[in-house]
């Protein structure tokens, strides 16, 4: 049956809308870049991050892109020039990059502190050479004081340079939500955000801990998917909830396909992705 002509202008122009706003991160194919293959694990194939925007773009019709830190082969100016030339070939934008690292940026030691923060610092600037939106720092683990003062200094610095400062619940302080929430109001809303990870929240609490993070989030969510059977279940939790509690909310910025299973079986890791950008489309369609 044929939609009426305003009803069918109106789907392909939230179907266009929703296209606008997924993304994918680089991490959901970790097992095929040399810095993150399994070990016990042979490769499928293999992919390296200046490959990324056109695969991404080609395959998946994705072009907003989210790069994690473990994936870059360099952060000399040659390199960071020819992955900005293939993001732009790609018609592509860069919207954050993961920063995973050994840092702690609510460690109590002073000159550890110090290098974490100057290791932000780097990736703040390799950020603003790819003109990325945003960059993600994790909470660290020990002092919320220490960790506090650590954003504080490095949302100046993100600012400056003109790039996002974003944290979300991923590992140490962050996965206590009070602890996150405390560190967005004390650090301020000025250039800094949260990310919801929807892989991250743990127990019956993960929903209702969803939407207290929700009005802090403003750019990103994190729209992990922790392990898909091959019959289309996800059985940790309801994938699909999470992106109707989002919509409802009212998130109006982008949903990154990620996924995050080290210990799954399943390897067909595209297919897996489309499972992902399915879901969210569809979400944002019907939203």
């Amino acid at each position: 049956m044929l939609l009426p002509l305003g009803t069918a202008h109106r789907a392909r122009a939230k179907a266009n809308t929703a296209a606008q706003r997924v993304a994918m991160t680089t991490t959901t194919f970790s097992a095929w870049f040399d810095q993150t293959r399994p070990k016990d694990r042979p490769p499928a194939r293999s992919l390296k991050l200046l490959e990324v925007p056109d695969y991404f773009a080609g395959r998946f019709q994705c072009h907003n892109l989210e790069f994690w830190s473990k994936h870059f082969e360099s952060q000399s100016p040659s390199y960071l020039a020819d992955l900005k030339r293939k993001v732009r070939a790609a018609k592509s934008n860069l919207i954050d990059i993961q920063i995973d690292d050994a840092y702690n940026l609510g460690g109590e030691d002073e000159a550890a502190r110090r290098k974490s923060i100057d290791l932000i610092k780097s990736w703040i600037d390799t950020a603003a050479v790819l003109g990325s939106k945003a960059v993600r720092a994790n909470t660290g683990t020990g002092s919320i004081e220490r960790s506090i003062e650590s954003y504080r200094e490095l949302k100046k610095y993100a600012a400056a340079k003109h790039v996002l400062l974003l944290t979300e619940n991923h590992g140490g302080l962050s996965m206590n939500i009070d602890n996150l929430l405390r560190i967005m109001n004390e650090v301020g809303k000025d250039n800094f955000q949260l990310i919801a990870d929807f892989g991250n929240f743990k127990g019956e609490t993960r929903y209702a801990d969803l939407e207290r993070i929700l009005p802090y989030a403003r750019h990103l969510i994190s729209a992990k998917a922790t392990e898909i059977r091959e019959d289309g279940t996800h059985p940790e939790f309801d994938f699909d909830r999470c992106m109707r509690i989002a919509s409802r909310a009212g998130f109006p910025g982008y949903y990154s396909a990620e996924y995050w299973a080290p210990k799954a079986k399943r390897t067909d890791y595209e297919n897996i992705a489309d499972w992902m950008l399915q879901h969210i489309k569809a979400a944002l369609s019907e939203g």
